[in-house]
């Protein structure tokens, strides 16, 4: 089954207890829900949206028609905006409503805002106070992105509590806090890697002494498969297919490891090995067998080409290099190029041949910038809340239009449903208008 596929489960009728003020610890498989389950709980919605970490395909790439080709000097209209806590968790959406998390104090926030003026539908509050071994340098997070199912929403906060939700009312089906449940790693800057559907389950980094990679079914919780025991890291993993066999690829503190993903057994591992033993951007997969894997510092970047061979996956280095630093932030891949963020601040934007691995253009203005690609356009967001329209090509960025349209620091991953860009910092969420005849502007 692709990875876009959706699989239709049969109806089973589910008992489920209720939550209230005493709600059982997140560590139980049960918890409350609608009456109205769904026959596909474990499938993606059929609404398109931007249902989760890198919108419908995971490669921040979404095809959308009636976008402006350019903005006002002050930037597209601003159609409202709201304060939200604390955070980096990007917003997935679907069916006219947003999702995601923020902090409060020693509490992670589940919330889902009308689409169209961002009003709060929902939270869902619950406690998860710091480890000893979590470090406050960035902050309490949360990270990762909801994932959204047909009925359901999966989250994962901050100290490891992954939850699953119903999608309508905020009320909990089933969680696990991941470390004291399944023996999960105490990451130093906290789970980040976004929770993502394979085969109509639930895939999420563990890390520790009893899994790297556990498969949950999102209809009770229970763990249909897991890898080896590894490190996990900061990047969501992604799945791709070799010689038609299907892998999850996922970053360990020190290497990138390749599991089939059918049953989590153990495929390929190759290293990636930083100072700070920390890899934190995504690895890029093409349909011509070449895994962009990129890290900071002295670690660099290596494209690295998978085949089938004698029943197995054989691993070739293509290149590498300790030009290409890249941290935290996505890369994004058009074609033979391969658009990021490089160096120690990341405040040259490069184009690099991803089959040699050569910069073939710079270019400074924007820093930590991340992408939304839609026809021949990108959309692009830096730390400092620059937003700009711009083409990438071979021969270097033409920018269309530009404005300043958040003031705090902004490390989040724009999102894109039809005309509406959805952008958030550490102090709000905004919703900005990019279609060719602007609504009517309303500020909160």
């Amino acid at each position: 089954m692709s990875q876009r596929g959706i699989r239709i489960v049969r109806i089973a009728l589910v008992a489920l207890l209720c939550v209230g003020c005493a709600a059982p610890p997140p560590g139980s498989a049960t918890g409350s829900a609608s009456d109205e389950a769904m026959l596909d709980s474990s499938a993606a919605p059929t609404t398109p949206g931007w249902p989760r970490w890198g919108g419908p395909d995971g490669d921040f790439k979404v095809v959308v028609a009636g976008l402006a080709e350019s903005w006002p000097e002050d930037g597209p209209p601003v159609l409202w905006r709201r304060p939200l806590g604390a955070g980096y968790s990007a917003i997935a959406a679907v069916a006219g409503t947003l999702y995601t998390i923020y902090r409060d104090d020693e509490d992670d926030v589940v919330i889902a805002l009308r689409a169209d003026d961002g009003e709060t539908v929902w939270e869902h509050r619950y406690r998860a106070p710091t480890r000893k071994r979590n470090s406050l340098e960035f902050g309490k997070g949360p990270h990762a992105t909801p994932l959204i199912l047909a009925d359901r929403l999966v989250t994962l906060g901050y100290t490891g509590v992954l939850s699953c939700l119903d999608r309508k009312t905020g009320e909990r089906i089933w969680s696990h806090d991941l470390i004291p449940d399944f023996e999960g790693e105490v990451l130093e800057f906290g789970y980040s890697a976004s929770p993502i559907l394979h085969d109509g389950k639930v895939i999420v980094l563990v890390g520790g002494s009893r899994y790297g990679v556990a498969a949950f079914d999102p209809q009770n919780g229970s763990i249909a498969w897991a890898s080896p025991p590894s490190s996990v890291s900061y990047a969501t993993p992604v799945v791709i297919e070799v010689g038609g066999r299907q892998q999850i690829v996922y970053m360990a503190a020190d290497q990138v490891i390749g599991i089939d993903a059918t049953d989590g057994s153990s495929l390929w591992s190759f290293p990636v090995l930083n100072q700070y033993r920390n890899n934190s951007t995504d690895p890029i997969w093409g349909d011509d067998g070449l895994l962009w894997v990129a890290t900071q510092l002295d670690g660099g970047t290596r494209v690295l080409r998978l085949t089938r061979a004698d029943g197995g996956t054989k691993v070739e280095e293509v290149w590498t290099s300790d030009r290409l630093s890249i941290h935290f932030w996505p890369a994004l891949r058009l074609g033979n190029m391969v658009y990021a963020s490089i160096g120690g601040n990341a405040s040259i934007l490069a184009g690099v041949d991803i089959r040699s691995g050569e910069i073939v253009w710079r270019e400074r203005g924007f820093e930590r910038a991340k992408f939304v690609h839609t026809g021949s356009n990108t959309i692009l967001l830096d730390a400092e809340g620059r937003l700009a329209l711009v083409r990438l090509g071979p021969d270097g960025m033409t920018i269309k239009a530009q404005a300043q349209v958040l003031d705090s620091k902004t490390w989040t991953a724009p999102t894109l449903v039809g005309s509406r860009l959805y952008v958030r910092d550490q102090q709000s969420i905004l919703a900005l208008d990019l279609s060719q005849a602007p609504r009517i502007i309303r500020q909160q």
